[in-house]
């Protein structure tokens, strides 16, 4: 697209929609992973928001580490699967699949996350707390905020 400029010097975009600020809260999810959105869309997520689908993906990032380490101390009171049936807080759970997928910490950072995350939720800490906490964690890439 060809670009103009005006008389103030600025360079104006033939197509309106580039010089806007869109609505919304703006996106962090890189656009490389949008044919995983593809798949999650089947059956019970196809009327959801893009929002909750997002979260979803999340989440289920770190299901497969949680299974392989149900020895947490713990563990059974954030996540837990039994047959069909997935019993997680899922605000935590989110916040450790962020910290996998969109910020890039290994496995063995997330299974230490767990392990804090599962023994504040068995001391009497709330979900919001715990997963605000883990938040500040992901932003400050420290673990003493």
């Amino acid at each position: 697209m060809e670009k103009e400029s005006n008389p103030a010097g600025n360079a104006i975009s033939e197509a309106v929609s580039e010089n806007k600020r869109r609505r919304g809260r703006p996106t962090v999810f890189e656009r490389d992973h949008m044919e995983d959105f593809d798949r999650l869309i089947t059956g019970a997520y196809r009327e959801k928001t893009r929002r909750t689908i997002v979260a979803h993906y999340y989440r289920s990032a770190v299901f497969g580490i949680l299974e392989d380490h149900n020895d947490i101390p713990y563990l059974e009171g954030i996540f837990r699967i039994d047959g069909n049936a997935c019993i997680e807080k899922c605000e935590i759970i989110e916040q450790l699949g962020r910290m996998h997928v969109q910020d890039g910490y290994g496995e063995d950072t997330i299974i230490y996350a767990a392990t804090l995350a599962a023994r504040f939720y068995h001391n009497g800490n709330t979900v919001k707390e715990i997963a605000a906490y883990l938040r500040r964690v992901r932003k400050e890439k420290s673990w003493d905020v």
